[in-house]
């Protein structure tokens, strides 16, 4: 073999190398152009992720919003059940006070008014007992008319008799 087909030879192996080579730097290529297509789809997919991620804080930064203002509505309702705890407790007061004033009102009724009563009661029975009955007073009342009648008659004689003599 020649000089010259060494080289040709040579030229020929290194040109199939070459072409591999080639053939390997497409591949990589198409891998490289593949590895964007994912690098892009996984940078859609954080961007979702994040778009998610603030829906989510936004989601949270209302229920807290949410739950401060049932805290609110909380201590109002604890400061409403404390003002009625109190108005309970002066409604007990002044029931109790109640009891003692009717307690001593029906002490009283008891010991003064009733025994006072019952005294107006006999004095009222007494006076019944001799007071007239009514169809007697009526008929003394027509008694003393006639009597009045008779009186003027009498006064009126006297008068004419006075004045005759």
């Amino acid at each position: 073999m020649t000089n010259e087909e060494k080289i040709l030879e040579m030229l020929a192996s290194i040109q199939t190398d070459m072409n591999g080579m080639k053939a390997d730097m497409n591949g990589m290529k198409a891998d490289v152009n593949g590895m964007k297509a994912d690098m892009n789809g996984m940078k859609a997919d954080m961007n979702g992720m994040k778009a998610d991620m603030n829906g989510m804080k936004a989601d949270i930064n209302g229920m807290q919003t949410d739950m401060n203002g049932m805290k609110a509505d909380m201590n109002g309702m604890k400061a409403d059940m404390n003002g009625m705890k109190a108005d309970i407790g002066e409604l007990k007061a002044d029931v109790s006070n109640l009891k003692t004033e009717a307690i001593k009102t029906n002490l009283r009724i008891e010991n003064e008014i009733i025994p006072k009563l019952k005294v107006l009661a006999e004095g009222h029975a007494m006076l019944s007992e001799t007071l007239a009955p009514k169809s007697k007073v009526d008929e003394l009342q027509s008694d003393v008319e006639l009597l009045k009648i008779v009186v003027k008659n009498l006064n009126s004689e006297v008068q004419q008799l006075k004045k005759a003599q």
